[in-house]
């Protein structure tokens, strides 16, 4: 059986990323110039690397603009109208932080230069900025464990494919035994060597046959992650 170096680090990292963080706060934060300014704040599972990546994507695919990366934990899309926010032009902020156990994503709201959305100033276009931020969580954990159940999916039916083709071994090695007992016992020449080759075709199918059985259960093992992962979509899908 060929050891999936993959399944083998996926499965063990399960538990950890299929808790994912639902959460969107409003916080305060220290913005790029070192001022304090009002935020909706996400806290992700993942790498900040993962989650600026899933932001691009986001505001690619949603909004149809491209972010500048700033510095290494800033990302900005500048002078642009959110129609779900305000009418404004603005500059968005994403701000990304490591934190124990994942990476908090910091969203702020600027209509002009240290004029920003918040509680008491354009509160209610600060207000709507939280159901922006929802939909960016949903978006990057959609998108994150979309692309685990597809690998998940491939590695499944390459393990599948390996126990199919364990399994014509055995049924090719099973024939080749039967033709080799019509020459022993027809009186072949050969006798001593046609044993011996059975011997060793025997033994290489119990080999085989081991590899099916583990293989058949890391199938199962594969398969139960597979619905943990449909599992957390569709919590991902109802925040």
């Amino acid at each position: 059986m060929k050891t999936n170096l993959f399944i083998l680090a996926f499965i063990s990292g399960f538990t950890f990323c299929s808790a994912q963080q639902l959460k969107v706060e409003a916080k305060k934060i220290k913005n790029h110039e070192g001022n304090e300014v009002e935020a909706w704040v996400a806290t992700l599972d993942q790498v900040p690397d993962d989650c600026m990546e899933s932001y691009d994507d986001f505001m690619k695919k949603v909004f149809d603009r491209n972010p500048e990366k700033m510095n290494k934990t800033m990302m900005m899309v500048e002078k642009v109208i959110l129609n779900e926010l305000s009418p404004l032009r603005i500059d968005q902020r994403t701000f990304f932080t490591q934190e124990s156990g994942g990476t908090a994503v910091a969203f702020t709201f600027s209509p002009g230069y240290d004029v920003h959305f918040g509680s008491k100033l354009y509160s209610d276009e600060f207000e709507r900025g939280e159901k922006l931020v929802k939909s960016f969580v949903k978006f990057h954990y959609k998108d994150y464990y979309n692309k685990q159940i597809k690998q998940m999916q491939k590695a499944i039916e390459d393990k599948e494919s390996e126990v199919t083709s364990d399994e014509k071994k055995i049924e090719r090695n099973k024939k080749s035994m039967l033709d080799n007992n019509k020459k022993i016992n027809n009186g072949d020449s050969d006798a001593g060597k046609l044993r011996i080759k059975n011997d060793s075709l025997e033994q290489e199918n119990i080999g085989l046959e081991g590899d099916i059985a583990k293989d058949r259960t890391e199938i199962k093992s594969q398969q139960d992650q597979l619905i943990k992962l449909h599992d957390s979509v569709r919590k991902v899908e109802d925040f």
